[in-house]
């Protein structure tokens, strides 16, 4: 198991499964279990882990070209 193929394919599924229980810590969702399904699975995992996330914050279309007006700048927040 020393060859630079199994260690760099190890780490990168090490890795995913960090990323999935980072993910899934932050949306209040098992950690150790999304850890344990991107190591094993990490193509499949970022898949759903995608979709999930797509569901629970949805895009807002309501802006316009310009953005959010209480966001813009005037001069007297510039002096």
């Amino acid at each position: 198991m020393n060859s630079p193929l199994a260690v760099s394919t190890t780490s990168s599924a090490f890795m995913a499964g960090v990323l999935c229980a980072y993910w899934a810590q932050t949306t209040r969702r098992n950690p150790w279990l999304w850890f344990a399904f991107g190591f094993l699975l990490a193509p499949i995992a970022g898949v759903v882990l995608l979709w999930k996330n797509a569901n629970d914050h949805p895009m807002s279309r309501d802006l316009d070209d310009r953005g959010r007006a209480d966001l813009l700048a005037t001069h007297k927040d510039v002096i």
